[in-house]
């Protein structure tokens, strides 16, 4: 890729201590006795925790509740992207009013359901489950929210490992948090702390993957996302590929993910993307559909559709979302896998399957909470060694799931 097609830096814009033994009171006229008055402040002090007590008591969420501590991921570096979070101030408090002027003065005169950014780039608009304000932090979760979220996560995981399974959550970032130098000038003083952010400060021991630090390093050498396309292209899937391989050993040293491959990428060739915007008249500006050739070669696996019908499936080819559920053998890790995505799971589909002897692949349908996929039970129903969640970041805006059991 020539100089002037490089991505660019990204700019700057997350027991009981013994009492003191009395000593022996000496009397003295008109005062008081001094082993009272050394425990004077004691008294009080004890008078004060007593009243405080009372107000605790007397109000179910009083003023005196204090909030429990965060606990930001706590996973293992190779999990970790190390991206400083937004600032959280831009959509809140006294900012407000001033960032949502600029959101409505912007937005207000599009006339497609596409946001045009710099260099050809072109974002979603709020069409796509809030896609662009989730960009920039606008309509920040309240901590309920966060933290249902959160709680989702949590439970899954402990409810598969009662079953033997494992869990890792990959968050697909969109093409704006990976590129935020490719959005809009007018966005740069509105960018705040995004759903991810928040997720990730109190995510704690929760395997998620943040992949968005290895792919904006990715992003200095070629394109990973396409200017016109919401979704990683090959090149970019690859990269996430391989930093969830590098996390799920992290995260399980014991269970053998150690034998899964990353790939070393010898070349790559730049083609012209599918375009999502063109019938609002975008066009491509460069050929930043990057497939890269790799070391080692991917393998040939035989899927199975819903009506029994088997085909081979070998990389970059992916599973289109209409296709699932399809099950996958013939990968090199001895494991059944269930993989739970949307669209943006298309261009990995073929690495899960050929890293694992056996995969069940299916939508979650977080979008639609009355069809959402009830991932443990067909965890269950597939003897499931490990789970995958792979949501597109924008699936965040979306009602906490509630696990079913």
């Amino acid at each position: 890729m020539s100089e002037t097609q490089r991505p660019g830096s990204t700019p700057g814009p997350l027991d009981k201590a013994e009492a003191p033994e009395a000593p022996t009171p000496v009397v003295r006229s008109a005062a008081l006795p001094l082993g009272l008055r050394s425990y004077a402040s004691l008294i009080v002090l004890l008078l004060v925790s007593a009243v405080m007590a009372g107000v605790g008591l007397a109000t179910t969420r009083g003023w005196f509740e204090s909030t429990p501590p965060a606990t930001p991921a706590s996973t293992p570096a190779a999990c970790r992207s190390g991206i400083e979070p937004g600032d959280p101030s831009v959509w809140t408090g006294d900012r407000t009013s001033a960032s949502e002027a600029v959101y409505a003065a912007e937005t207000g005169a599009l006339t497609t359901p596409a946001v045009p950014g710099r260099d050809g780039f072109v974002f979603w608009g709020d069409v796509q489950l809030d896609s662009f304000s989730q960009l920039l932090g606008r309509a920040p979760w309240l901590d309920e929210q966060r933290d249902g979220w959160r709680d989702y996560l949590r439970e899954l995981r402990d409810a598969l490992e009662r079953e033997g399974a494992e869990l890792v959550v990959v968050v697909a970032p969109s093409s704006g948090t990976v590129y935020p130098q490719m959005l809009p000038g007018w966005t740069d003083p509105v960018r705040g702390l995004t759903h991810l952010d928040q997720l990730l400060s109190v995510s704690g021991d929760i395997p998620i993957v943040d992949v968005r630090g290895v792919l904006r390093d990715a992003s200095e050498r070629d394109w990973v996302y396409s200017a016109v396309n919401s979704h990683w292209n090959p090149f970019g899937a690859l990269v996430a590929w391989d930093a969830v391989a590098e996390c799920l050993d992290a995260l399980y040293p014991e269970s053998g993910y150690d034998q899964l491959a990353t790939h070393d990428v010898l070349s790559t060739e730049g083609q012209m993307p599918p375009n999502e915007f063109e019938e609002w008249g975008f066009a491509a500006p460069r050929a930043d559909w990057v497939v890269p050739v790799v070391d080692p070669a991917p393998a040939t696996v035989t899927r199975s559709g819903v009506d029994g019908t088997q085909s081979q499936l070998t990389w970059p080819e992916g599973l289109d979302p209409t296709e699932l559920p399809v099950s996958t053998t013939g990968g090199a890790v001895d494991k059944r896998v269930l993989v739970a995505g949307d669209s943006q799971g298309k261009a990995q589909s073929a690495l899960w399957a050929q890293s694992f002897s056996s995969t069940v692949q299916i939508r979650h349908l977080l979008d639609d909470p009355s069809q959402r996929a009830n991932i443990l039970d067909a965890a269950r129903q597939n003897d499931s060694d490990l789970v995958v969640l792979e949501l597109t970041e924008r699936f965040l805006s979306t009602p906490a799931p509630v696990v079913q059991r």
